[in-house]
């Protein structure tokens, strides 16, 4: 098993908090939805529903913050979505009902995508690279 860790250096790095990140993230998930379902006692069906709003305002939310980044800076932006998730996280203690448990999960969800989209470079339209090819 060794030959699957990089050699020292910042590949491993890399590959160490990527593992952890990754880890982190289905933990997350998997104790998100027993908290929801046997803590607050929400249906399933309502925590489903629920996380797959959140999913598909994230996608949306994810590419109006990239292009906020590309306009006023990604640092700033990224420090914003880091303390928005933080609270959203934390307002799931106060959720005790589907309407609590939606906002804070779009919230919390939204600024993962949102500080995901900060982190790729910005891309340039098809007709913008081949106007520039032309000249």
């Amino acid at each position: 098993m060794p030959h699957l860790m990089p050699e020292a250096g910042p590949q491993r790095v890399l590959a160490a908090s990527n593992f952890v990140y990754t880890l982190g993230s289905g933990l997350y998930l998997t104790a998100g939805v027993l908290y929801f379902t046997e803590g607050v006692h929400l249906p399933a069906s309502q925590v489903g529903l629920g996380l797959g709003i959140a999913g598909i305002a994230s996608l949306a939310l994810g590419i109006a913050v990239g292009h906020l980044a590309d306009r006023h800076g990604a640092r700033g932006v990224y420090t914003i979505t880091l303390v928005v998730q933080a609270l959203a996280t934390a307002a799931f203690v106060l959720a005790d009902s589907f309407w609590p448990f939606l906002l804070a999960v779009c919230a919390a969800t939204g600024a993962k995508a949102a500080a995901a989209a900060r982190r790729h470079p910005p891309r340039r339209s098809a007709r913008a690279t081949r106007s520039r090819c032309a000249a």
